[in-house]
């Protein structure tokens, strides 16, 4: 969440939703810290990035230096939200968040402020990455100190092994398949999977254990040491 504590009115009801914005403009307004940090999430998720401010912190000249971003080094004008899919208001001057709020609205695009969450039509939650996998947390914007303590409580509870587990349950559903005769059959494979202790095996890098469990289930004609050796290989070249 933003840093602010200020509480959003709680008759907003909001949709959880995960957005695609690969290859989709995201202005940020603002070159703080904040703003990096918004920045570094958006680059993290493809999207193409422009940065408005007259001044901006050592990390988005960087990004800017090794054109990873676009920086205006000016104040914000109405102008640049166009073609724009949303915006981060991460500006410290309430005149300019309201404005950019304001001009936001007008033209349907989506807005979070960090220093004004009540200005927001989207919330950005306390997450937790693990490969594939995305714990997301929100208090609605009543308390990011809460949604914070959430997410390191989830971060310790889920640990870099369950990139691998979502790896290797994507790579046998590539593989099932989920319709025809067998489909309920097979969509029963996958909780019998996970009532393994494949993420105890993973967990302890266990490779010759998890192949063990994998042949006790899976069916024939799915390889369960190419699985292991493909989730080894995406371990290693990740290292």
């Amino acid at each position: 969440m933003g840093g602010s504590d200020q509480a959003i009115t709680t008759s907003r009801v909001w949709y959880p939703v995960n957005l695609d914005i690969s290859g989709r403009l995201c202005l940020v307004v603002g070159g703080g810290r904040v703003a990096a940090r918004k920045i570094s999430a958006l680059l993290l998720s493809r999207a193409v990035v422009r940065v408005v401010s007259p001044e901006s912190c050592g990390k988005v000249r960087r990004l800017a230096e090794e054109g990873r971003v676009e920086l205006i080094e000016r104040a914000f004008r109405d102008d640049d939200l166009t073609g724009v899919f949303l915006v981060f208001a991460a500006t410290d001057i309430p005149a300019v968040q309201h404005r950019i709020a304001e001009q936001a609205r007008q033209r349907d695009v989506l807005l979070n402020s960090a220093e004004n969450p009540g200005l927001s039509s989207f919330l950005v939650p306390a997450r937790v990455r693990r490969g594939d996998l995305l714990l997301a947390v929100s208090t609605g914007g009543a308390s990011p100190a809460l949604s914070a303590l959430l997410k390191r409580k989830l971060a310790l509870q889920f640990g870099p092994e369950y990139a691998l587990l979502v790896q290797l349950m994507a790579a046998v559903r590539k593989t099932v398949d989920l319709g025809g005769d067998h489909a309920a059959g097979n969509r029963m494979l996958f909780h019998d999977l996970l009532a393994l202790p494949i993420l105890e095996a993973i967990r302890e890098r266990d490779w010759d254990g998890l192949r063990m469990l994998l042949h006790t289930v899976l069916p024939t004609g799915i390889d369960g040491d190419v699985l292991v050796r493909q989730l080894v290989d995406r371990e290693r070249s990740e290292q």
